[in-house]
């Protein structure tokens, strides 16, 4: 049982914690952050709503399988190195080209970004997973 407090102080804190994740994986191939950290820091805001209203409230609210998460972050990391061989590189070599985007304009995109966000995906899938195996009463 936890208090008033504490529930009221998570919930406000979620969106602010995700939304740092996300500057933290965008911000990765060009400052220090990345899909590691980001992904860490997505997975202490959803187990931190585990801890205040517990594994049953949260499962019922919103029901997630965090093993599809890990196994789409699994692919999109490995598409990211593999599409670089396709193009006569090596394994995991970094590209980027110029696009204009519809409400951005001429923007850079690096191969990177794809990876950290398979990477970001993977490290919420596995600790998300693991948080939710240990918190099942089977």
């Amino acid at each position: 049982m936890t208090t008033l407090i504490a529930r009221t102080v998570s919930k406000a804190c979620l969106p602010i914690i995700i939304l740092f994740s996300v500057s933290l994986l965008l911000a990765g191939h060009d400052n220090p952050g990345g899909g590691f950290i980001g992904g860490v820091m997505f997975a202490t805001a959803v187990s931190l709503m585990y801890v205040v209203f517990g594994l049953n409230y949260i499962e019922a609210l919103y029901n997630n399988n965090w093993d599809k998460w890990f196994g789409i972050g699994l692919l999109v990391a490995s598409l990211t190195g593999i599409g670089a061989m396709l193009f006569g590189y090596n394994f995991l070599r970094s590209m980027s080209i110029y696009a204009t985007l519809p409400l951005v304009g001429s923007t850079k995109i690096i191969s990177t970004t794809f990876f950290d966000i398979g990477v970001y995906l993977v490290v919420i899938g596995g600790l998300l997973y693991i948080f939710k195996s240990m918190g099942e009463d089977k």
